[in-house]
Parts: C-alpha cells; sequence; structure tokens
C-alpha cells in the first residue's frame, strides 16, 4: 500500500462516521414544540388534557399530530395546510387561495382530525373540508 491509499483510509476512518450523522439529521419541516397531540392517537380514544379535538391555532401551536405519526402543519401566514410524514412532505393545500374572493385576509383558525376528511375553520366564518390522504379541498 502507497502513501496515498493509507491517507485515504485513514480519512475516511475519520469522518466516515460525521458524514453519517449529518445525513441522518435533516432537519423537520415543522417545530415539535409547536405541535399539540389528537384525541385519535389517545389509548382511549377520548379528548383529553393532553389529547384534543378541536385545535385552535396560534402563534405558539400551528400543528397537530394525528394517526399514523403524520402532522398538519399550518404555515405562519396561517394561509396553508400541509401535512408530513417525519420529514416527507405528503401534501400541501392553499385553504386562503380558496377563499380570497368572500374574505378580505383568510386563516385558517381551528382545525378538527375526522376520519377521512380535515375540518378547517377559516377565519372563524367557514368550515372547510380537506381530503387527509390527498389534501384537496371538498365541500366549503
Amino acid at each position: 500500500m502507497n502513501f496515498i491509499q493509507k491517507a485515504t483510509i485513514v480519512a475516511g476512518l475519520v469522518f466516515l462516521p460525521f458524514m453519517t450523522l449529518a445525513q441522518g439529521s435533516r432537519a423537520l419541516p415543522y417545530n415539535e414544540d409547536q405541535i399539540e397531540l389528537d384525541q385519535e392517537v389517545s389509548p382511549s380514544g377520548t379528548a383529553t388534557d393532553k389529547f384534543k379535538a378541536i385545535h385552535v391555532i396560534s402563534t405558539s401551536l400551528r400543528g397537530v399530530r394525528g394517526a399514523n405519526g403524520i402532522v398538519y402543519w399550518v404555515s405562519k401566514d396561517k394561509a396553508t395546510l400541509s401535512a408530513y410524514k417525519g420529514a416527507r412532505l405528503l401534501w400541501q393545500t392553499n385553504v386562503a387561495e380558496a377563499f380570497k374572493s368572500k374574505f378580505q385576509q383568510p386563516l385558517i383558525e381551528k382545525i378538527i382530525l375526522s376520519s377521512n376528511v380535515i375540518f378547517v375553520s377559516v377565519s372563524n366564518k367557514v368550515l372547510v373540508e380537506i381530503n387527509r390522504e390527498t389534501g384537496q379541498l371538498g365541500k366549503k
């Protein structure tokens, strides 16, 4: 073995653990501290102090963790709802865009998870259904 081969092996052994850690530590696109657990992940299946049924969106609460670990995240401007499985984006829907003709500044105010749909309260005036699998807007 010549010097270059030995140096390459030593460098690989030294830097490989750091490269592996860097690849595995992908930042989540949402803040875990701003997520509330839904009642569907409760062992009893009912709402308690820890597991909520109606989630009021605010600056300190912007997401809901539902079944299968899926996080439903509201954008900072309260216009877009996104679904994430870990760091992977499943879908994203601009809820406010659908109501710009009805309201001056439509905002997502509350989220209620149901079996197949998410009920989203927009500007505390309208309730819209969003398909949980596709993110498509349903009945307004």
